[in-house]
């Protein structure tokens, strides 16, 4: 039988409703950094240009991360918030420390910022159904985020709808999706994605090892792995790359090239309903 691994912020909730307490937080601590006040009309100007510059042209602004471009920025306001900080930071040359700012970005105000949005989650329409209907299925969750916080998600999800709080204990956190690691070789180096420039980077060990560890588990390989998430380049690249079936949920700001590489895929395909995912990956 089919191995299961879902994403979760972004893939069973509602990361643009989710976010707004998180992108609020963020802007608030860069006025304090850099000398302005919260509702400074320059901030927000700077906010939105590079919001709309990242929506016009998701191919041409990648999210960096250790000096790679590792992702979109475009598709959640997580990852939308780093290109917001380089452009508010180099306006007023604070921190112009690239390595500096990726621990304070990184590390500081995005672990402090997410935890505002714990206490209240807000998923995507039909994510309890779904996930209520994985029961009995080898199904887990893998997440950059905190293991206890998803988990903590899922236990809240079950309140308001009961059948889901066996997934709880299955969540594995801390997957670093965004770390490719160039000395590891488990996987080829690169994807070629058509209509974007720059190529898709698949070494992301410390993801791949928490896969391998579910997979070698139930004595099986990539080949018997389902991979669900919301962006490909971070949760979807790498497995397909090994062998694994993937599923794309999309949202409006889905990058067109991702949309279409997945949709042309033997392997791959888009969910529109979260209620697709059982018989895509069970049959």
């Amino acid at each position: 039988m089919a191995i299961l691994v879902l994403d979760f912020d972004g893939t069973m909730t509602d990361a643009e409703a989710e976010g707004g307490p998180f992108r609020t937080g963020y802007l608030e601590d860069l006025c304090m950094l850099v000398g302005r006040s919260p509702d400074d009309p320059e901030i927000t100007a700077i906010a939105e240009a590079v919001e709309a510059e990242l929506a016009d042209d998701p191919a041409a602004h990648p999210f960096m991360w250790s000096g790679r471009a590792v992702a979109p920025a475009t598709v959640d306001p997580y990852l939308r918030m780093v290109p917001i900080a380089h452009r508010i930071l180099d306006r007023f040359g604070v921190i112009p420390s690239h390595v500096d700012r990726g621990r304070l970005l990184g590390n500081v105000l995005y672990k402090y910022n997410y935890a505002k949005t714990l206490g209240r989650p807000v998923f995507r329409a039909g994510a309890a159904t779904a996930l209520a209907g994985l029961a009995g299925t080898n199904t887990w969750i893998v997440t950059n985020s905190d293991t206890h916080a998803v988990a903590g998600k899922v236990t809240a999800l079950d309140r308001e709808t009961p059948g889901v709080a066996w997934l709880a204990a299955r969540v594995r956190g801390g997957a670093r999706k965004f770390d490719v690691d160039d000395d590891w070789t488990g996987a080829d180096a690169e994807l070629e994605l058509p209509d974007l420039a720059r190529p898709v980077l698949l070494r992301r060990k410390r993801y791949h090892d928490i896969l391998h560890t579910i997979l070698a588990a139930s004595e099986a390989t990539f080949a018997d792995l389902v991979v669900i998430g919301d962006i490909f380049e971070l949760d979807l690249a790498m497995p397909l790359s090994l062998g694994a079936r993937v599923g794309l949920v999309g949202s409006e700001r889905t990058p067109p090239y991702e949309r279409a590489y997945v949709t042309a895929h033997p392997r791959a395909r888009m969910i529109d309903d979260l209620a697709e995912i059982r018989a895509f990956a069970f049959g």
